[in-house]
């Protein structure tokens, strides 16, 4: 990505780097010109890569102030539906921008404005800026986009990619892709001349209905995976896995209490908006997913389902038609890991999910699921200082093997767990969370389903979280691990590479070679070969909106820090490389908040991701 544009269409599709060939050599995919930062995703033995590309971004500074920025290139801006009377817009832009704007006609300044501005104040009738974009890296071929519901790409929702087979096979989670589409509102019950103030009809963007859905992608093209019900505003569900075998381990709904659909069919009665528009926004607003209920465990040691869509983890199984039925849907752990619903009280009981996030090629699922245990109460405060009790409901890594559900970890020594993946030896690896030094750390394991064992290795330290995203056949496992750079305080998180037979973890960038100018952050996916698809911070040339480089006052490329996706190849006999530098010591106390890199990561991977 140093090169200019011509010399970029000279390079090779892998382009090696023998200077970095320690037990590790670094092959750069070839760049894109979708989305100015990549981050790793799923690889299968061929070397097929998947890339999560980036689109709109915000987070907040340690000062307390919000930052927004668009990373995708040359996004497909509409600017027919642009308010270009808006105060915020006049402000920014000259008047000649705004009437050359308004045919179409605009700089890159402009168009980064223009997507800022409408990923920042996203509404009903603003086009919709998508955050995520799914990037496929074809071991002989050139990068393109891998829609999974965005077929008309207009960069209007988010799309993940979790895995990829060894047919080619990827599946993946969507949310909603929007269009434009022509909204009336209803009458004015109270105007006192209903003929003279009828409602003006509007352009607004409406989604498609179901919030999200599990994608998968075959040569017949994408298929969603629906969930058993459906019936109010579409169900939802999520693919996190597929086996060689097309069988697909994700989650869906199966439910929605009565309660709900009261208040949903009150609420969202098409007056106002459209009612899928209001289902869409409302459903999603009460999803049960792993990381909201991670923050819960964080918070209070203990969580509270929300009370949307009923979920349970599910199999799907693709037909040669390319279409998808569900081959399978399981419970939970339940009360003290027995599968039965705790009875509250007279009116309330537990709320308990599940969902499966890989499955081998024996069939076997791993994943998690509620587990509740009414004998463990749990003093937490809220943030304005009441104290409350709640019985212990956590999720926990579970196993889902045939009709059995069994967890994986002791929830009685553990706070909560997730597996995150499985191989064809039927070795589960995923993390467990306890409270360590007076904050809580996850930490991360490997599991033999055959002999019911869990292992927890040994790690950079003890407070170090570490968090496996996959496991080859061969028992090596990959993810990341927060380190602590010499002479600092402050934590970082590295890409790890662990190897149960010799019981070795190591950092990735001791491995790669002393001359590397990047830092490997996360390693999402290691595949049979051994062959590991990473995510690295790099200083880069900055890229415009239309992906030309940023100039100085001088005429050169001003660089700057970007995340983008490297393939590391193992070296026959390689061996690390003695650097001798500060940053090859890890402290052994704890520290201090994340790096840029924390932030990068966010909200990346959906859960993992993984190979086959």
């Amino acid at each position: 990505m140093k090169l200019s544009r011509i010399s970029l269409a000279l390079v090779p599709l892998l382009t090696a780097f023998p200077a970095t060939a320690a037990v590790y050599q670094v092959a750069e995919l070839e760049p894109n010109n979708i989305s100015k930062a990549n981050f790793a995703a799923a690889l299968n033995d061929q070397g097929d890569a998947i890339v999560t590309g980036q689109g709109f971004v915000q987070w907040q500074l340690r000062d307390g102030s919000t930052r927004t920025a668009v990373n995708f290139i040359n996004f497909p801006l509409d600017v027919s539906t642009i308010n270009f009377e808006s105060d915020t817009i006049k402000a920014i832009l000259t008047a000649e921008q705004i009437e050359d704007a308004k045919l179409g006609i605009y700089d890159a300044t402009v168009l980064n404005t223009l997507t800022v501005l409408l990923g920042a104040s996203q509404g009903l009738r603003n086009q919709p800026v998508g955050r995520t974009v799914a990037i496929a890296h074809p071991v002989n071929g050139t990068p393109a986009v891998s829609p999974l519901r965005d077929l008309n790409q207009l960069r209007s929702n988010q799309e993940f990619i979790n895995d990829i087979n060894e047919q080619g096979v990827v599946v993946g989670v969507a949310t909603a892709p929007f269009t434009k589409q022509e909204f009336t509102p209803a009458p004015d019950p109270d105007a006192e001349d209903p003929a003279t103030e009828a409602p003006e009809t509007i352009t607004v963007w409406q989604p498609e209905p179901g919030f999200k859905y599990g994608v998968a992608v075959t040569s017949n093209g994408p298929v969603n995976l629906l969930p058993s019900y459906t019936e109010i505003g579409g169900g939802f569900s999520q693919a996190f896995a597929v086996n060689n075998q097309n069988l697909v381990a994700g989650s869906g709904s199966v439910a929605l209490n009565e309660e709900i659909q009261t208040f949903l069919e009150t609420l969202c009665d098409g007056k106002n908006q459209p009612v899928v528009y209001c289902l869409n926004r409302e459903l999603e607003s009460q999803e049960s997913n792993f990381f909201d209920l991670k923050s819960q465990i964080y918070r209070n040691q203990t969580v509270v389902v929300p009370s949307g869509y009923t979920e349970r983890a599910m199999l799907w199984q693709l037909q040669a038609d390319g279409s998808a039925t569900i081959s399978q849907t399981f419970g939970f752990l339940g009360e003290k890991g027995t599968g039965a619903v705790h009875q509250i009280d007279d009116e309330s009981e537990v709320r308990y999910a599940s969902a499966a996030t890989a499955v081998n090629d024996n069939g076997i699922a791993v994943g998690y699921s509620i587990y509740s245990d009414s004998d463990r109460s749990i003093l937490f405060r809220d943030g304005f200082g009441g104290e409350f009790r709640q019985i212990y409901v956590a999720p926990h890594a579970t196993l889902f093997q045939g009709d059995e559900i069994s967890a994986m970890v002791d929830p009685a020594q553990w706070l909560a767990s997730i597996a995150t993946d499985l191989n064809n030896n039927n070795i589960a690896t995923g993390y467990a969370i306890k409270t360590i030094n007076g904050s809580r750390r996850d930490k991360f394991f490997y599991y033999d389903v055959a002999a019911d064992t869990v292992v927890f290795p040994t790690d950079f330290f003890a407070s170090s979280s570490s968090v496996p995203a996959d496991i080859n056949d061969n028992g090596q496992i990959v993810g990341r691990a927060e380190i602590i750079i010499g002479g600092t305080t402050d934590r970082r998180q590295h890409g790890f590479v662990y190897d149960i037979a010799s019981d070795t973890f190591r950092d990735l960038n001791t491995l790669v070679g002393c001359n590397a100018d990047f830092t490997i952050v996360d390693a999402s996916s290691i595949n049979n070969n051994g062959e590991i698809l990473a995510t690295v911070l790099q200083v880069l040339p900055q890229l415009d909106a239309k992906g030309q480089p940023i100039l100085d006052e001088s005429g050169n490329p001003q660089q700057t820090e970007q995340a983008k996706a490297v393939k590391l190849l193992p070296v026959a006999n390689g061996e690390p490389e003695n650097c001798n530098t500060e940053q090859d010591t890890y402290e052994r106390n704890a520290g201090g908040l994340g790096s840029l890199g924390l932030f990068l990561l966010a909200g990346f991977g959906v859960l993992f991701r993984r190979r086959r």
